[in-house]
């Protein structure tokens, strides 16, 4: 019996945690001998290359002589991209946590963002150049193996064809599907002249068995629950309709979610448009008096490429789509964790009320951004203030009041990791070009201050000690 965050977590579960973490951590790691020994595809003298050469200019041929063919290729890999197979692949998941199965959903989480790490890493060390050709039908940016298409295109499929296996369907329509599929993203990337058939070939072996391996890690916490033997080509990794619960508290419905939402929402309206009032008052104040383009303008002048690649990294943890799967994720487990609506209510009040209150003060304030090169392309709102790290404070804030409260913790150490997080994406902003460091602290400042009055307003009376009570005697 293994208590964590206020929860008692069976051992087995406990072990498929931790095993994830240490599947994906492995797998980073044997990544880097294995792209070592991936580099003879960059022998232009080796049969590899000879074979790679031979394949490029072949279908190379055919796409010049044909424009309908590049059409063709070009509509198949953009549908195929891999974002859309881990936005697919996400969605499933978020689905299977509402349907109460979280083990599950993290399977599928992990191997479709743990296969896109490996992808990136591989990448990073082989550094192989994409095709140099002639009269080239299409271009792509960054190092060509593997294939980035056809790693997601694997494993996104992967992820897929074992869930709908779970639903009881017939197996055969289902490899076909999934076969197809990946073979004609394959396909368009070799012939659109952006990667080299040992590309392909390698992003699928490394999909291969990035699926392999996570999947004996759910299978092995299956036998420790006492689950029955299955077999997962035919039936998916989880045929079963439910999983193993310690908490036997019922779940919420999703209907009551609208009436705790109904509930809080008119209670914090007029603290909002209070904050509000005084951010627009504030970057008025700003926008007009204090041009503020020093430190923007010193960025620009000392870039460079890791710098570049790293700040991207940093102002992703803020952007729009995180912070929409994090809020997602983060209210359907808290309504796993809580068995209540309160505490999901609690972020998602958080996070809409922080993008609500950007949206109005950037529209009215209506500040440039800094006169740089941009490294991102500039949204639609205007500079003040920084949305990316009003987003940062206010979700993961949030998060870490409540996984505080739920440890019987100080929240100052949590805290203080939001802080470092708010301080990375705004630096990270300003280095990007994208904002006045006035605007960052404007942005820190209104998701700090509308955190505060969420937790203050709908958390300080909860009831902190609110954990489960039932404990499970493992036998």
């Amino acid at each position: 019996m293994v208590t964590r965050m206020g929860l008692v977590l069976p051992t087995a579960d406990r072990r498929l945690l931790v095993r994830f973490g240490i599947a994906l951590a492995a797998a980073c790691v044997v990544a880097v001998p294995v792209a070592l020994l991936a580099l003879v595809v960059k022998n232009v003298d080796g049969p590899v290359a000879g074979l790679d050469l031979g394949v490029a200019r072949t279908l190379h041929d055919v796409a010049v002589a044909h424009p309908w063919f590049v059409d063709v290729l070009e509509t198949i890999s953009s549908v195929g991209r891999p974002e859309t197979f881990r936005l697919v692949a996400t969605i499933a998941a978020l689905w299977l946590l509402a349907m109460d199965r979280p083990r599950l959903a993290l399977w599928a989480l992990v191997t479709t963002w743990g296969g896109a790490l490996l992808g990136v890493v591989l990448k990073e060390v082989v550094e192989r150049a994409r095709p140099g050709l002639p009269e080239a039908v299409a271009y792509a940016d960054g190092y060509s193996f593997p294939s980035g298409h056809a790693l997601g295109a694997f494993v996104g499929c992967a992820v897929l064809l074992l869930l709908w296996l779970n639903r009881g369907r017939v197996p055969g329509a289902g490899w076909a599907a999934a076969a197809v599929v990946v073979v004609a993203v394959c396909f368009s990337r070799i012939a659109l002249g952006v990667h080299y058939l040992s590309d392909v070939i390698g992003g699928c072996l490394v999909g291969l068995g990035w699926v392999a391996a996570t999947t004996i890690v759910f299978r092995t916490w299956r036998r420790e629950t006492g689950a029955a033997h299955t077999h997962v080509l035919t039936e998916g990794v989880e045929p079963e309709r439910a999983e193993p619960d310690a908490d036997p508290r019922p779940l919420p419905e999703f209907r009551g979610a609208v009436g705790e939402i109904a509930h809080w929402a008119p209670r914090i309206v007029l603290p909002w448009a209070g904050l509000v009032a005084v951010t627009l008052g504030v970057g008025w104040l700003v926008a007009r008096t204090h041009p503020d383009a020093g430190l923007p303008g010193w960025f620009a002048a000392h870039r460079t490429l890791t710098l570049d690649d790293v700040t991207a990294f940093a102002s992703l943890l803020g952007e729009t789509s995180t912070i929409t799967i994090i809020t997602v994720v983060s209210w359907l487990a808290a309504r796993l964790v809580y068995r209540r609506w309160l505490e999901p209510t609690a972020i998602v009040l958080a996070v809409v009320g922080e993008v609500w209150g950007f949206l109005l003060v950037s529209a009215i304030v209506d500040r440039a951004r800094p006169d740089v090169q941009h490294l991102d392309i500039a949204p639609p709102t205007s500079s003040f203030p920084s949305g990316h790290t009003a987003a940062t404070v206010a979700c993961y804030g949030v998060l870490a009041v409540l996984l505080s409260r739920r440890s019987g913790k100080h929240p100052g150490r949590w805290l203080a990791v939001v802080g470092v997080l708010a301080f990375l994406v705004g630096l990270s902003r300003v280095y990007r070009g994208m904002h006045h460091p006035t605007d960052v602290i404007a942005g820190a400042a209104y998701g700090a201050v509308w955190l505060t009055i969420v937790v203050v307003l709908m958390l300080r009376k909860s009831p902190a000690t609110d954990r489960l009570t039932v404990r499970k005697v493992e036998s």
